[in-house]
C-alpha cells in the first residue's frame, strides 16, 4: 500500500482563486470608494457646521448682523475672509493660485481661538504653518475632499454675496438675520468647486460657475454626485445633483435673495 501524500493546490488552481478574488475586489471597490467619500463629506459638514455656528454668535454680539462676504482682496473688518486672488476660471493648476487668508478675516478668532491678524485684529500675530493651512484633517475651512488647488487656497467654502449690506458712506457689513426670510431655504454658505474658489465671495450666476464642463461639474459634486450648503437657519444640506444644477443655473431668488 503506497503511502498517501497531502495534496497542495496546482498552479492553475492558484491563478484560478487569484483571478476570482481580483474580480472580487473589483466589484467592492466602488463601494469602498462611496464609504471613504460619505466619511469626508460627514467630516466637511462638520466643519460648515461649525462655521455657521460661530458666524451665529458673531451675529450675537454685532447686532444681529452677519459677517460680510470676503469678497477679492477686499479686506474689510467684517469680511469673514481675507485675501485671494482673480485668475482664469477653472483651474487645475494650483501655481497661480494665492491663499485665501482666513486668519485675517472676522470669524477666524472664532473658529479657532488664535487671535485674529492684521490690521483689525493683532498686527503682530502671525497664522499658521503653511502645511496647517494645507491640511483638511487640521484646517476647517478646508472641505476634506479638496484637491491641489483647494490646498494651495487653504479655504473651501465661501458665502452667498448677496448677504452683505452697504451703511451709507460705510464699508459693507452682514445683513441681520432677522431680516432675512425664509431661513432655512436661504444659502448661507457653499462648499465651492476648488477649480472656481478664489475668495470667501459667492455668486451663483457668475461665469465661474458656469459648471457645464464634466471636470468642473465632478469638481463640484465631489460629494458622491452631490454638493454640501450651509443655510441661514444653521442647517447644512447635501444637495443633490439635479437641485444643484438648478439653483446655479436659474439663480433662483427663493434660495439666495435675503429679503425675498
Amino acid at each position: 500500500m503506497k503511502p498517501t501524500r497531502a495534496r497542495g493546490f496546482t498552479l492553475i488552481e492558484l491563478l484560478v482563486v487569484m483571478a476570482i478574488l481580483s474580480i472580487l475586489f473589483a466589484l467592492m471597490m466602488p463601494a469602498i470608494q462611496t464609504a471613504k467619500e460619505r466619511a469626508r463629506e460627514g467630516r466637511c459638514k462638520q466643519n460648515m457646521k461649525s462655521i455657521a455656528n460661530v458666524m451665529m454668535i458673531f451675529a450675537g454680539e454685532h447686532d444681529d448682523h452677519l459677517p460680510a462676504a470676503g469678497q477679492c482682496m477686499r479686506n474689510t473688518e467684517w469680511d469673514w475672509t481675507f485675501g485671494g486672488n482673480v485668475i482664469a476660471v477653472p483651474t487645475v493648476d494650483p501655481a497661480p493660485a494665492n491663499r485665501i487668508e482666513v486668519e485675517k478675516g472676522s470669524l477666524w478668532s472664532y473658529l479657532t481661538s488664535y487671535p485674529r491678524v492684521g490690521p483689525f485684529g493683532d498686527p503682530s500675530a502671525r497664522g499658521m504653518a503653511p502645511e496647517w493651512y494645507a491640511s483638511p484633517d487640521k484646517n476647517p475651512y478646508l472641505c476634506p475632499s479638496v484637491g491641489p488647488v483647494g490646498r494651495k487656497r487653504g479655504c473651501s467654502y465661501a458665502m452667498n454675496y448677496q448677504l452683505d449690506t452697504y451703511p451709507a458712506g460705510e464699508p459693507p457689513i452682514g445683513i441681520q438675520i432677522s431680516r432675512i426670510r425664509n431661513l432655512s431655504r436661504k444659502v448661507l454658505f457653499v462648499d465651492e468647486s476648488e477649480q472656481t474658489i478664489n475668495d470667501g465671495w459667492f455668486v451663483p450666476q457668475g461665469h465661474e460657475n458656469d459648471v457645464r464642463s464634466p471636470e468642473q461639474l465632478r469638481s463640484w459634486l465631489k460629494h458622491n454626485g452631490g454638493a454640501n450648503m450651509a443655510f441661514c437657519d444653521g442647517h447644512i444640506a447635501w444637495i443633490e445633483r439635479d437641485r444643484f444644477l438648478k439653483m446655479l443655473d436659474s439663480y433662483n431668488p427663493n434660495d439666495w435673495l435675503p429679503l425675498h
